[in-house]
């Protein structure tokens, strides 16, 4: 490969990196304080790409304001944890909870999910006898894409 060759290349990358740059500006500009906030949580406490957990934390902030329950900060990391719309066990909940919160009971995080089961913000699901938990508007959302 020749130095024009490389020059060139090297140019069409510079301008990829630029219009990814751009792209991150004009998503940065529409997000809410409260947005980032659950965003950076999800990034930094359980290593998720950045625009998923913005849309983990979307569809978290949408939850919250479309229903009327009160959570603690165990329930709201519980929340957090099922943001990403997959479903997830006990173990795992509260290994999540963990790591974003320093600690996490496992009959803690049972309780607090059975009284999100029981408001209709979780759904509990039954999967070759072993349960797992969903977000029910992650339920609704595959629904939608389906």
């Amino acid at each position: 490969m020749g130095l024009e060759e490389r020059l060139e290349r090297l140019e069409r990358m510079i301008n990829e990196i630029i219009d990814r740059i751009q792209r991150i500006e004009e998503l940065l500009s529409s997000i809410s304080g409260e947005e980032a906030r659950y965003a950076s949580r999800l990034i930094i406490g359980l290593s998720m790409p950045p625009l998923y957990a913005l849309e983990s934390a979307r569809r978290l902030i949408s939850l919250l304001h479309g229903s009327f329950i009160e959570v603690d900060e165990i329930s709201m990391t519980i929340l957090e944890t099922l943001s990403g719309c997959e479903p997830l066990n006990i173990s795992e909940i509260t290994r999540r909870v963990r790591r974003l919160r320093g600690r996490a009971s496992r009959r803690i995080v049972r309780s607090r999910l059975e009284r999100l089961v029981e408001e209709g913000v979780v759904k509990r699901i039954s999967r070759g006898g072993r349960s797992s938990y969903i977000l029910v508007n992650c339920i609704d959302e595959n629904i939608d894409r389906g």
